[in-house]
């Protein structure tokens, strides 16, 4: 009887150590400190921030240095909409989360596949910042990116570079830097013009927004659409490739020719409005400010 009774629960033991959930990835070291805009140049210009935000696909995690990320100026918004994989119109807190940016560098453990970089950094922020979020749905107005009557005038990307055209992290990152500030230099030279000729397109939020990916797929063209039409966007093209893509659209609807609708018909590419459901992230507890290092 003895017997039976040590072997049952040495069972119950193993049992309960089989449904122990295992650890959640994280970060070997990680600093986190409120990144200082002055030294970070136009990092620090909230219009710039804004660029470089809708210039990520949802849930991308910079990490061009082999075993580390680096990531500077990065609102508390984005870190969270990175983290679930969402876009930063699907985050669901206070106001303030866009207000400060912060850098944050980590070490990567060896061999760590790259989608576990998104559960590395929850589990950052909720050590730092103390974050809480739940998941909901919503049901909103959006658009669904389709093909146009006529078919795709896509450009096929360029093939990706080699192994020795590759660039190092401080050089992309200053790759980065260079691309955002000709995007702000020829959008103000622009604002600029107008004020000159008198025309109401004087100001940031009428001005053109003129935007560039090299190598980009359709459903990756369908998030970055979402700051020109204002509204959630899905992919329903069936498009498979990858694609270099341009466009110009203006914020005032007064501008022949200049809408989102007019930028993707050169595409050969159409947005149809429609009722969609959109998976959010609510930010249900979170500080403003990091726990020391």
């Amino acid at each position: 009887m003895r017997y039976v009774v040590c072997t049952a629960i040495a069972l119950m033991c193993t049992n309960l150590r089989a449904q122990t959930p295992p650890a959640s990835p994280r970060f070997e070291v990680a600093s986190v400190k409120p990144a200082a805009s002055d030294e970070k140049g136009i990092g620090g210009i909230p219009m710039m921030r804004e660029m470089m935000r809708n210039n990520r696909p949802p849930g991308m995690i910079p990490a061009a240095d082999p075993g580390r990320i680096r990531l500077e100026n990065w609102a508390l918004l984005d870190l969270i909409a990175a983290a679930y994989s969402v876009r930063a119109t699907e985050v669901s807190g206070p106001a303030w989360l866009s207000d400060q940016g912060f850098d944050i560098e980590a070490k990567v453990p060896e061999g760590t596949p790259k989608d576990q970089l998104n559960v590395m950094l929850q589990a950052l922020l909720e050590e730092r910042f103390g974050l809480k979020v739940h998941r909901d749905t919503q049901t909103s107005q959006g658009f669904v990116l389709a093909v146009g009557k006529n078919g795709p005038k896509l450009k096929p990307a360029e093939p990706p570079p080699t192994p020795a055209q590759e660039l190092t992290g401080e050089e992309q990152r200053a790759k980065t830097r260079e691309q955002a500030q000709t995007q702000l230099a020829a959008m103000m030279k622009r604002i600029q013009e107008n004020r000159e000729r008198g025309t109401p397109l004087g100001g940031l939020n009428t001005a053109s927004w003129p935007s560039s990916w090299p190598s980009i797929t359709t459903g990756e063209l369908a998030s970055r659409l979402v700051r020109f039409a204002e509204a959630p966007v899905v992919d329903e093209t069936g498009l498979t490739g990858k694609y270099s893509v341009t466009i110009e659209t203006w914020k005032n609807a007064d501008v022949p020719g200049g809408t989102v609708f007019d930028a993707v018909a050169k595409l050969g590419l159409k947005l149809e409005p429609r009722k969609l459901t959109i998976e959010t992230v609510v930010v249900d507890r979170v500080s403003k400010t990091p726990t020391a290092n």
